[in-house]
This record gives structure tokens, sequence and C-alpha cells, in this order.
């Protein structure tokens, strides 16, 4: 086979391979000429299909470059029989799938099924056929000779272009890789070699997702509503890992592929867990799955893993658990902290279906699922497991399952980590004069005992917890009130608000609370990660509070950005007397900003000027000095003895973060 250049036999590989690797029943390998035709050649003589008439599927695949499956093919939209079944087969599925190689169209191969041998298609065939693709555009190079061709001989390895070697490389390439595959499936019983490559990659693949990640962008800056943006930011960074996980495969397929390094990378711990999380919420509350994010407080804030890796883990479990798991019922996602051993322990638990005992061995093998029925009922394709172990065994790990038929399942690990900032995110609340009461139906328990477990965790004493289902029996001891979406009305917030009591809301359907609605409640969802908000609601007058002072914009945000993580309060002024006013009217309150950051040329009002006039009065009350931090572009701040600290321009975050970290110490 690698020394023939039988055009026929070439073709009939290539075919033979398509209906192998998808199990189709027949398939073709349609070339496009350049002149508005696409041509089949095969033994029993070439058809041609012309796309001058602008008709049919296959027009359709040309003219938009998108690939398409279709299981009930005459039916279809746009179907036209003597374009979209030339040789007048029963069809009843087909898929479809253009070459394209530099922005250059190749081709398109198809792939069908009669009656006789009914399929249906699924996005699984579609992935299998991209991940083969370069390897049918090679052998189109091959089949169209050197004195007719017209399309570039590019050379995916990037290597120089050499004219007098650079066709006949590509050839033997080609042939050589044809082979290869023809013989791992001819050899082998199981997944054949070219299975065995492509399979752990082939599961991470999905719609390409670059024009999905810049419409979302456009999205998230039109939008106003806070929440509605930070769904839009989970689905960019959905979107941009899809990205990531399709280049590294392209990258695989072009014989770059290098053993698996490690790939560490530093992540905001919260923020890398909560984000990963709530790509699931919609989806959870479709489905009214109880969805109970839990992550460890205790955690330090920065910490060094194999970020791309773990994403591929949980994404995968709690992806396997929502499958398996029934309308209302619960999945809990969690990540622990291990300070002793400096690991953190995820475990993903859900009420679903379960696994019998004898099968729960194999569910780790590729290709294998607990039932034999599981796949036609639920999808997929055994490997999510399979990469997942393998994946936290290379981390440092061994990916463990409990289970039980009919009762559910828990996957967990521990993976050891690097702390790269071991201060912790949420410093222990004082729960002296707090008094907290939920305020729920019967149906909202587990949801209940979640938000009890953060709020113990957070430093609060189970017995300044209380959950009543009547407002009348809210006690007068009473300081923050929780209450659950389908007990809120009018009276009760006017009630609250008589008493001094602090509201927090818990939506229990997708976005259907909006803040102007629960007046100055706060707000969570029980399909997210509350802690953050919880913590918020909870400490309000303990969460320090920061003012910067700049008018310039582009600085406001780069120090708004680096404080992201910290749990405080954030007020901007861009002008002196503005920043003057906002300080006098927190003294005023009784609750002054902990630390001010300042550029020293303000319009009306120097930044000196400001700490000069603040500082007169603060020496009349009794008050912890505020922390003066210069972010002057020029050295003055930093000869001024009126500023505690100065920073400079450009920002380093790390000094940003010093200078506030020593200020709440304080």
């Amino acid at each position: 086979m690698d020394k023939t250049d039988d055009k026929i036999e070439i073709n009939n590989l290539l075919e033979q391979l398509v209906t192998d690797i998808i199990g189709a029943e027949r398939s073709s390998i349609w070339i496009y000429d350049n002149r508005s035709k696409l041509t089949r050649e095969r033994r029993d003589g070439v058809r041609d299909v012309s796309l001058e008439e602008k008709k049919g599927l296959l027009y359709k695949c040309f003219a938009t470059k998108e690939a398409a499956i279709s299981n009930y093919l005459a039916s279809e939209k746009g179907y036209v029989a003597h374009i979209d079944n030339p040789d007048n087969m029963k069809i009843k599925s087909k898929i479809m799938l253009p070459l394209i190689e530099n922005n250059r169209f190749i081709g398109i191969v198809t792939a069908y099924s009669s009656v006789k041998q009914i399929k249906k298609f699924t996005i699984d065939d579609l992935e299998l056929l991209k991940v083969i693709s370069p390897t049918i555009i090679d052998a189109i190079q091959k089949i169209s000779s050197p004195s007719n061709q017209v399309y570039p001989k590019v050379d995916r390895r990037k290597r120089a272009y050499d004219p007098s070697n650079t066709y006949k490389r590509r050839s033997t390439d080609t042939t050589q890789n044809l082979k290869e595959f023809k013989e791992s499936m001819e050899n082998s019983r199981t997944p054949q070699e070219l299975l065995d490559y492509v399979s752990n990659i082939v599961h991470d693949i999905r719609t390409p997702s670059n024009g999905l990640f810049g419409f979302l962008e456009i999205l998230e800056e039109k939008m106003e509503d806070h929440r509605l943006k930070q769904y839009v930011s989970h689905a960019k960074n959905s979107a941009n890992l899809i990205n990531e996980l399709t280049t590294s495969i392209l990258d695989g397929l072009s014989s770059q592929r290098k053993s698996c390094e490690a790939e560490l990378e530093d992540v905001p711990t919260f923020k890398f867990f909560a984000d990963i999380a709530e790509i699931f919420s919609s989806n959870m509350y479709k489905k009214q799955i109880n969805y109970n994010i839990f992550i460890d407080p205790q955690l330090p804030k920065e910490i060094t893993i194999e970020s791309t890796k773990l994403k591929r883990v949980i994404m995968n479990l709690i992806g396997n658990a929502y499958k398996f798991t029934n309308e209302n019922e619960t999945i809990e996602f969690s990540v622990r902290y291990k300070s002793k051993d400096q690991k953190i322990h995820i475990y993903v638990k859900d009420s679903g279906i379960g696994i019998a005992e004898e099968k729960q061995e194999q569910i780790f093998e590729a290709f294998k699922q607990a039932e034999e029925d599981t796949k036609e009922k639920y999808g997929g394709t055994g490997l999510g497991l399979s990469i997942s172990a393998d994946y936290v065994r290379t981390m440092g790990g061994k990916l463990e399952l409990d289970s039980e038929l009919d009762k559910g399942s828990i996957f967990y690990f521990d993976i050891p980590i690097e702390v790269k900032n071991s201060a912790k995110k949420f410093k222990p609340i004082d729960s002296d004069n707090i008094y907290i009461v939920l305020l729920m139906d019967g149906k909202n328990s587990s949801v209940a005992n979640h938000i009890a477990r953060y709020l113990v965790k957070m430093g609060i004493n189970i017995d300044n917890i209380d959950a009543v289902t009547d407002k009348k029996n809210i006690s007068d001891a009473a300081t923050h009130i929780i209450v659950f979406e389908n007990k809120i009305s009018e009276e009760l917030l006017d009630f609250a608000k008589d008493r001094g009591y602090k509201v927090l809301a818990v939506e229990e359907n997708f976005l259907s609370l909006d803040e102007d609605s629960i007046g100055d409640a706060k707000l969570i969802s029980q399909y997210g990660y509350i802690a953050e908000t919880l913590y918020a609601f909870i400490n309000e007058k303990r969460r320090p509070r920061v003012l910067i002072v700049d008018d310039d914009k582009i600085s406001v945000a780069l120090i708004k950005t680096m404080l992201m993580d910290e749990l405080c309060i954030i007020d901007v002024a861009y002008d002196g007397a503005d920043g003057l006013r906002l300080l006098k009217e927190a003294l005023h309150d009784n609750n002054p900003y902990r630390i001010v950051y300042l550029d020293n040329n303000l319009p009306q009002i120097s930044g000196e000027e400001i700490i000069k006039r603040y500082r007169d009065i603060e020496m009349s009350e009794d008050v912890v000095p505020i922390r003066a931090v210069s972010i002057s572009g020029d050295a003055y701040g930093k000869e001024s003895k009126v500023y505690d600290s100065f920073v400079g321009k450009p920002f380093d975050k790390n000094l940003i973060l010093s200078v506030y970290n020593d200020a709440i110490m304080v």
C-alpha cells in the first residue's frame, strides 16, 4: 500500500476508513475541482455533482463551510435527491464534514446509512471525522496528480518548503498513515490503534466556539445586570476552555504531540473552583436538581495546580452526576482543604441511579459503561472516567468511587497542591451579637443545611442559627434573616426594615428575582456559589472599606481588579473634592475607610491636601488612622511625609496587596 499511487485504491481505502471509524454503511469523498463541482472517483466510474444550481444539503455544506447531521434525510429542509442522494439509495441518515485547509475549501467527506442498516449519527461521530480529516486532506493531495494539482501543498509540521521533495514526502507520509490506520483496524478486535490514539482527546472536543466567545463578549459589554454579567462570564470561560482543548487536539494530530507534561498555573482558589461549578447552574435548574457548591472557606487564597487537567476532571464528574441524576434529587460539589498534608479533597456526590458493586471497577476502563444500555439511554462514549482517572493519577492522586445501586454515587480524590498565598480569604466572624434566622419551607431543607454549614465554617456558633417556617416565629433576638423565595413578601420586607433586620433572599428559580424587587435585601441563587455574598451579608460592618481616588479610570479599574479576590468594599472618586467627601461621610457613619489609594495630581484638591485635611478630622475622633497610599506616577508621593506608603505606576499587584493587608491587620 505504501508504494501505490493508484487513485482508486487510495479513495477506496479512505471510504473504508470513514465507514469503519463511525460505523456507517457507506461513505464518499467528494473533491472540489475549483470549477463549481464536486467529483467522486471510484472503480465504477467518476460522478460529478454541480454546485451551480445552489441547491441541496451538499451545496449548503459547501456554501456555509459547516458540518451537518441529518438522521431523516428525505424530510430535511433543502434536500434535493439528485444532489444529496446521487446513487439513488434508500438513505435514512447522513453526516457531512467540509474539508478545509488554510481557509481553502478542499472537499466534503460524507457518510450515510440506508433503511437496511439504520444508524443514528451523533456529535461523537462528527468529532471522529474531524480527528481523521487531516489524513483525508493529505490523501486528496496524493490523489491530485502534480500536473493537475489545484491545492497548495502545505506542510503541517512547518518544515521549510522545498519544491524538490514536498510532493514526494507528503505522498509517502499519507500512504503510510493510511496503511497503519487500515492495519490497526484489521488486526484488532478492540478499539483500533487509531482510536486508542485519539480516544483520550476526542472526548473533549466540542463545537468550535470562537464565534460564541465573540458574541458573549459583545453581550457582556451591553449588559448592566451584574448577575447576568456573571453568568455570561462563566459561559465565556467555558468557550475559552473548549478552544484550549481543540488547540491541544490539533497539535497532537499534526504530529507535534509531546509526552504529557505538567503545566502548573497559579490560580485564585475560590474563583477557579466556583467558575467551574457554576457552568452547570442553569442545567441543574432546568432539571430541578438541588445543586450545592461547597468550597472550604479555610482554603488558601491562591494555589498552584495543573489547572487545565483539574478543570476537565471536575467538569467530567459534575457532568456525569447531572446525566445520571433525576429531577428533585441532589448533587453536591465539594472542595476541602487538608492543611496538614497540603492537599485538597474534591468530591462530587449525587443521589442518582448508582452503580452496582460488580460494575464499579470496569467503569474506569476506556469505552466501558456500567450497563449495556447506558449509551442508548444517557449518551456518552464511556471515555470520561477513564480520562479523569488518568489525569488524577498524573496529578498525584487516585480517583475513587463509593456507590450503591439506586442510591447514588460519590467520586472523590485527594491531590497535593503548592500554596502560593496562604492568607485566608474568609477571616473568622465573631458571632457575638449575631443571630441568624432562616425562613423556609420543608422543601428548602437541603439548601438550608448547606447555608448553615457555610455559616458554621465562617465562625458562627450553631446556637446562633435558627430555622422557622413562619414570620411570626422569628425571634426578637434576630439580627439577620435569610429568606427563601417562596416566603418573600412586601409584608416581610417591611417587617424586617421596621425592626432593623438585615435580609438575604435565596432565589429558588433561576434568575427569577431582581434586586429592585427586594428593596435593600441581598440576593443569592441556590444554584450558584454563595459563600462570598453570604460572608459579606453577615459581616457587612466588619468588611474592610477601601477608597480609590484617581481621575484615571484605567488606573482605578486596575486596582479594583487586583483587589477583586479580597472581601472588601471598594468605593471610587474621580476628583479630590469627591474623595474628601466620601472620607468624611464614612467617618460620620462610624464606618471609616481602612485604606485609601490616591493619585497626588487630582482635579480640585490634591491627594496630599486631602490627607492633611482628613488627618485633622481624625485627631478629633477616636478612630484607627487610615492608611494613605500614594499611587502617583512620579516620585512625589514617595518623598512626601504625608503618605504612609508609595506604590507608584505601573502598579505591582504584590505591592498593592501588601499595603492592603498591612492596613486591615491594624
